[in-house]
């Protein structure tokens, strides 16, 4: 479920064999229209504008149209207005493991390469390999990455945006909850500069700011943490 202008509301069905996925809901609780993004959706994002940007898992790689991209940019009729290139001067995208927005441009992190890559103006822009894999925030000039496999699950690793690579600025450093405990059976998402954290009933918030602010080595955290949310809350 995305936001969109003048009060809609999109919802996506990740999984679709064939057949309308996506759907439009006006302010006073109708449909206002019905499209098909594809099968395989792992991420959906829409910009303040109104684009819709979508992110496929692997198992997409296999259908034709947008999701066989495994990074695709629709209109608010649900058409297909981008899609990522196929061109030997990118990395192409098995898995899109972390998506994000900075304002109108789109941030991705793919499965196999991991590279940082950018599409600002339709224009896609390869930082090159990323310092870890996971969710990612940014503002479109700093960023942090988290998580990882294995016990790197929990992992923050922030980083500085170059005119042609990215930097892990600093060490990686764990995310714990505000009591100290570890994040664990959690979802976790990223909407701009903000972490978005679910554990059971509990929701936690992080926002890029406080790592920026924690790059500085003086005000480095050994383990910052994030503001509690609760269900129903801000």
């Amino acid at each position: 479920m995305q936001p969109l202008p003048d009060g809609c509301v999109l919802l996506v069905k990740a999984r679709s064999r064939s057949g309308a996925n996506a759907e439009i809901w006006g302010p006073d609780g109708n449909r206002v229209r019905q499209g098909d993004f594809g099968d395989a959706i792992e991420t959906v994002l829409t910009t303040p504008s109104g684009a819709i940007w979508v992110g496929y898992f692997d198992e997409a790689m296999g259908g034709h149209g947008p999701q066989g991209h495994g990074l695709a940019r629709f209109t608010r009729d649900l058409e297909p207005a981008w899609v990522y290139p196929h061109r030997a001067d990118l990395p192409s995208i098995a898995d899109c493991y972390a998506l994000n927005l900075a304002g109108e441009t789109a941030w991705s992190c793919a499965y196999t390469a991991f590279h940082l890559v950018a599409v600002r103006d339709d224009q896609p822009i390869d930082y090159g390999a990323a310092p870890c894999n996971g969710a990612l925030l940014t503002d479109g000039a700093t960023g942090a990455l988290i998580g990882g496999y294995g016990p790197e699950y929990d992992l923050i690793t922030p980083f500085h945006i170059g005119e042609e690579h990215v930097t892990a600025v600093g060490g990686p450093r764990r995310l714990v909850r505000p009591d100290g405990l570890e994040v664990s059976a959690r979802r976790i998402y990223g909407r701009g500069t903000e972490l978005h954290v679910i554990v059971q009933q509990s929701w936690y918030r992080l926002d890029l700011a406080q790592l920026v602010e924690s790059m500085r080595p003086a005000g480095w955290p050994t383990q910052p943490d994030a503001d509690q949310r609760r269900p129903g809350g801000e």
